[in-house]
Order: C-alpha cells, then structure tokens, then sequence
C-alpha cells in the first residue's frame, strides 16, 4: 500500500487493471456528463446526481490506474477521497467535489428534492473543469505503471 493512501488502506483493494479498463471508465465519465447536461431543464435533481456520478467515474478511473477499487461500504466517499489524496494540487476543486457528493445525498436519501439551477450549473461547471485533469491524470499514472523499468 502506498504511503499516499494509506488512511484508506481498509476501504481499498488492490486490483489489476488495463489501460483499456481505464479508458472504459473514462468514457462512462464523458458520457455521464452529457446525459447531465441533457437533463439539466428536464431534471435538475438528476442532472446534479449524474454531474457527481461523472466526477465518480473520473475518479474511479484514476483510481484504477494506480491499481485500486474501493470495497462495497462508502465508495462514493472514498473515491473521492483517493482523489483529493492523489491530486492534492486540485484540493479547492475536490473539496467542491465533496460538497457535491453530499448535495447528492441528501437528494438522493432526503425528503427534499428540490435543485436550484445555480446547484446544477455549479454541479456541471466542477464536472466539466475535473473531466480533463482527472482524464489527463488517470491516462499519465497509468502510463507510468505500465512503462518498463
């Protein structure tokens, strides 16, 4: 276990993952980020959980290309937090992350499901600023690993 993440040594598990499984997850990312945008009038609460969700998957992906996964109780939260561990350079932007994923949860498990469209336009804003650094990131970890020597 790396010294890096080792507050969430309990939660993780080591897994080998492909570059291709990477990219999948990737591709989830922008895909989930479209249907958000695509329910932002429609569907604000849904829009907003699908923002979070894209940013999960960003976060899943570099999760995977530094060889983890999260076991089954609070992935959401320990996803994140692998992120916020592994990109300390984008903490104001994870912290907002984080803000989001509570926000999603109290829609998602609340009696209110009421989404201002300033909550969805910040939502879609933070996914659309983390989709390319965690992309850029996932892609250049798991270059790194996968390089000889």
């Amino acid at each position: 276990m790396s010294i890096l993440f080792a507050e969430l040594e309990p939660k993780l598990q080591r897994v080998s993952v492909s570059r291709g499984d990477i990219k999948r997850l990737l591709q989830k990312m922008d895909h989930d980020l479209k249907i958000a945008e695509h329910n932002r009038g429609k569907a604000p609460d849904w829009a907003l959980k699908i923002a979070h969700q894209a940013i999960l998957d960003g976060c899943a992906a570099l999760m995977a290309a530094y060889g983890y996964r999260t076991k089954a109780n609070g992935h959401h939260f320990v996803t994140l937090r692998f992120a916020q561990l592994a990109m300390l350079e984008h903490a104001a932007l994870l912290d907002r992350a984080e803000m989001l994923r509570r926000r999603r949860h109290q829609v998602t498990y609340g009696t209110i499901y009421a989404v201002s469209e300033e909550e969805v336009r910040g939502a879609l804003e933070l996914a659309h600023q983390l989709s390319p650094i965690l992309r850029d990131k996932a892609l250049k970890v798991s270059n790194v690993a996968k390089s000889p020597g």
